[in-house]
């Protein structure tokens, strides 16, 4: 093999390994992106997760509230005395 063509097929090899790299930072790019919206998308729903449990514990507390009102209304009922 000549000189010009050994020179030919070293740039043939190392422009394939350049469009590899290309390629890779691509899909490196790609990833990153995907990463940070799935990061976005985890703090979103922790913070829908700490307003679901306010939101838990105020249901919690109308329903102990409308159970002791339904227990005083039957007890009115009854005519029975409120403590």
């Amino acid at each position: 093999m000549s000189r010009d063509a050994v020179l030919t097929m070293v740039a043939v090899a190392l422009a394939l390994v350049i469009l590899g790299l290309f390629r890779l930072l691509r899909a490196l790019d790609s990833a990153e992106l995907t990463l940070r919206r799935l990061a976005a998308g985890i703090r979103a729903a922790r913070k829908d997760l700490r307003v679901a449990g306010g939101l838990a514990a105020s249901v919690e507390r109308d329903a102990v509230r409308g159970r002791a009102g339904l227990n005083r209304l039957q007890q009115l009922k009854q005519g029975g005395r409120t403590p």
